[in-house]
């Protein structure tokens, strides 16, 4: 059975488009370059589609949204898809779905299937299963974009550190490191070819080491799980003091770099282009 959410801590739904992207967005710019770079990983011609997995608030499908291409985003939170259709021009296509189940996507018609900070969620041998069937026959790429930061940036010892306390509590955290290997492996068994890692950009941003805490205070789930409201609160309160022991000031400015970084795997192609 699902582990009850905590009362203090909402889903995608329910916490609005505003939180959202505040706590996912990206500085001027970064969105627009992750677009162009998901792009050129593909031979695109006019009218070839682009399909979105986690489409959110569209904070990077306006971009790839735009013509000569067709596309076509996937959400399972019409609140977010709400927000994204007042961005995405007309003739974009979004369609409320849970990508953890068949995917209401016409077979052999997608030449880029790209994901960020989302294939982690998802069950890998449905998502690759899926994105096999709806490959263009031309060929196509399956692209996961994700956020890293320096080894001892705020949010990545504090995410270290909330894995460690959520295993103290009986938990099994999932790390999106290892499920996207995961992904990969299955990918490459049946028949494609894993691509290198591109860094699309990077850049200086200023947080604060509480910062991450107030956002898994205000999320669905914590390290991949969702664990049960007593555990969460134990593990955030938790997180807090240490927090407040290591940085002292736990509002104090810290900066730091992040950089966007581009994965995936060219699959098989069944004809040659035409």
């Amino acid at each position: 059975m699902r582990d009850r959410l905590p009362v203090d801590r909402v889903s995608f739904d329910e916490q609005g488009a505003g939180i959202f992207d505040a706590r996912a967005g990206f500085p001027d710019g970064v969105a627009e370059r992750i677009a162009d770079a998901v792009r050129s990983f593909a031979d695109l011609r006019t009218g070839d589609l682009i399909l979105e997995i986690g489409a959110g608030t569209g904070l990077i499908g306006q971009w790839l949204a735009q013509p000569p291409y067709r596309y076509l985003g996937l959400d399972n939170s019409r609140p977010m898809l709400d927000t994204c259709r007042t961005r995405l021009p007309a003739g974009a296509v979004l369609i409320t779905a849970d990508a953890n189940r068949p995917w209401p996507v016409p077979d052999r018609t997608a030449r880029i299937i790209f994901g960020s900070r989302v294939f982690q969620l998802l069950d890998p041998d449905h998502l690759v299963a899926e994105a096999n069937r709806v490959a263009h026959p031309a060929g196509a790429v399956l692209l996961h974009g994700k956020v890293e930061r320096e080894p001892d940036s705020p949010k990545a010892v504090l995410r270290r550190k909330l894995h460690e306390r959520l295993t103290a509590h009986g938990y099994r955290p999932r790390p999106a490191g290892r499920l996207l290997a995961r992904i990969l492996d299955r990918a490459a068994a049946t028949g494609g070819t894993v691509l290198p890692p591109a860094v699309v950009t990077s850049w200086r941003r200023v947080v604060r080491p509480i910062d991450p805490i107030e956002e898994w205070r205000q999320t669905y789930s914590m390290g991949g799980i969702t664990p049960s409201a007593a555990v969460a609160a134990a593990v955030l309160a938790e997180l807090t003091n240490w927090v407040t022991a290591t940085y002292g000031d736990p509002t104090a400015p810290v900066p730091t770099t992040e950089s966007y970084v581009l994965q995936g795997i060219a699959l098989p192609s069944t004809r040659e282009a035409t």
